[in-house]
C-alpha cells in the first residue's frame, strides 16, 4: 500500500472516530416509541367465541348472536342466504339454511326472540325493481328454525342501514322502516303484529333511521348540524344540537358527531342532553357499528394498517373509563349487533370468526 492510501485510510478513520465522538447539537433525538395501547384481554377477563368461516363450504358472514347455549347465531352468505349456524357441545359448527331467496341483495334485516325468528328479503322483480317480504318462522326445540311463514309482502320500499334495528320485535309486533314513493322525502314507520295482519304505517317528514324501540333518528343531510329523536309510540321528540359542521347520528342513548378534513375525521360522542362528550377517534378511524354507544358503554372502531397488510386495527373505547383498547390488529371484517362485536382472521379455509360479548365487559 503507497503513502497516499495509507494517508486516505488513516483521514477516513478519524473522521468516523470525529463523527462517533463530536457533539453534534443538530443530530436529532431518537423518537420514542409509542406506547402500545392495552389490549381488552390484558383488561378484562373475556373470551370471545370463535366460528368457521367456511362451513361446509359455505362462506358466512354474522348477522345477529342469539345469546343462548351452546352458542348459536343468524348469518348470510354471498347469496343472500339466511343460516342458522349452531355449535354443538363439542365447539363443532353446522349451518341450516332459514331462507334463500335465490337473488341478491337477499335477506337484509333479521330479528329474533327466543320464540321466533323473523327477516326482509328483497330480490329484483321483473322489471328489475327491489321488492322485499317479511317472513317469519317459529323455533323449535334447542332454538332452531321451524317451517318459514310469508308474514306480508306490504313491506313498502325498505330502510336497511346494516343497524341492529333495521328490523325488531317491540311492542307484540315487528317494526321497520320504508321510505315513501312521494315527492317530498317522507320516512313511513312500519309495524304488524307477530301473528300476521294489516301494515300500520306512520309517515315522519324527512329521512330517518330506527334506533332502539320505541326511537327513530333523523339521517342524512336532516343531521348535520343537529339532529332529532321521536319516539314512534307517543310522539315526543328530542333535539340534539350540535356545530354547524357537525354530522350528527343518535342511537337512544348516545349521539356521533363526525367533523370531516382533508386528515381524516375526528369522531365525538356525547349524550342527547349535550353532556357526557367525549372524543373517541381522530384521523381515518371509522365507526364499525352504525349504532351509537353499544350497551351503553361501548363504540367499537376500526383503521386501515399499511403494517398489518393493510388488515383492520380493531379497537373497543371505553365510554365509562374513557380509553381505548386494542381487539384485533390484523383483522379482516368487523361487524357488530346490538351486543356482540365480532372480527375476522384468516382466508379460505383458514377464516375465523370471533365474536365477543360486550355485555360480560360491561
Amino acid at each position: 500500500m503507497d503513502t497516499a492510501q495509507r494517508l486516505t485510510l488513516a483521514g477516513t478513520a478519524a473522521l468516523a472516530v470525529a463523527w462517533l465522538v463530536w457533539p453534534s447539537p443538530e443530530r436529532p433525538e431518537t423518537a420514542a416509541v409509542p406506547e402500545a395501547p392495552p389490549t381488552v384481554w390484558e383488561t378484562w377477563d373475556a373470551a370471545p367465541v370463535d366460528w368457521p368461516g367456511l362451513i361446509d363450504g359455505r362462506a358466512w358472514t354474522p348477522l345477529l348472536d342469539l345469546d343462548q347455549e351452546p352458542p348459536a347465531m343468524l348469518g348470510t352468505d354471498e347469496a343472500g342466504s339466511l343460516l342458522y349456524v349452531a355449535q354443538d357441545g363439542d365447539g363443532n359448527a353446522a349451518a341450516t339454511p332459514v331462507a334463500e331467496p335465490d337473488a341478491v341483495p337477499g335477506v337484509i334485516a333479521a330479528a329474533a326472540t327466543d320464540d321466533r325468528f323473523a327477516w326482509i328479503a328483497s330480490v329484483p322483480d321483473d322489471q328489475g325493481r327491489v321488492v322485499s317480504q317479511l317472513w317469519t318462522a317459529e323455533r323449535g326445540p334447542g332454538g332452531a328454525p321451524g317451517e318459514a311463514a310469508l308474514l306480508t309482502a306490504d313491506t313498502g320500499d325498505v330502510i336497511a342501514s346494516g343497524g341492529a334495528f333495521d328490523l325488531q320485535f317491540a311492542a307484540e309486533g315487528l317494526h321497520w322502516l320504508s321510505t315513501a314513493r312521494t315527492a317530498s322525502l317522507v320516512t313511513e314507520h312500519r309495524s304488524i303484529s307477530v301473528d300476521g295482519g294489516e301494515v300500520e304505517v306512520v309517515g315522519h317528514a324527512g329521512a330517518w333511521q330506527a334506533a332502539a324501540w320505541p326511537w327513530l333518528a333523523s339521517a342524512g343531510s336532516d343531521s348535520l348540524g343537529g339532529a332529532q329523536l321521536v319516539r314512534t309510540d307517543t310522539g315526543a321528540g328530542v333535539k340534539v344540537f350540535a356545530g354547524s359542521e357537525e354530522l350528527t347520528l343518535c342511537s337512544a342513548t348516545w349521539c356521533r358527531l363526525i367533523v370531516n378534513a382533508e386528515d381524516g375525521a375526528r369522531i365525538d360522542l356525547v349524550r342527547p342532553d349535550g353532556t357526557d362528550r367525549v372524543t373517541v377517534a381522530e384521523g381515518f378511524t371509522s365507526a364499525v357499528s352504525p349504532d351509537v354507544g353499544l350497551v351503553d358503554r361501548f363504540e367499537p372502531l376500526a383503521a386501515r394498517s399499511a403494517s398489518a397488510g393493510d388488515g383492520l386495527v380493531v379497537t373497543l373505547f371505553d365510554l365509562e373509563a374513557g380509553a381505548d383498547y386494542l381487539v384485533a390488529s390484523a383483522a379482516g371484517q368487523a361487524g357488530a349487533d346490538s351486543r356482540r362485536l365480532w372480527w375476522s382472521t384468516g382466508t379460505g379455509d383458514l377464516l375465523v370468526w370471533h365474536v365477543l360479548d360486550l355485555t360480560d365487559l360491561a
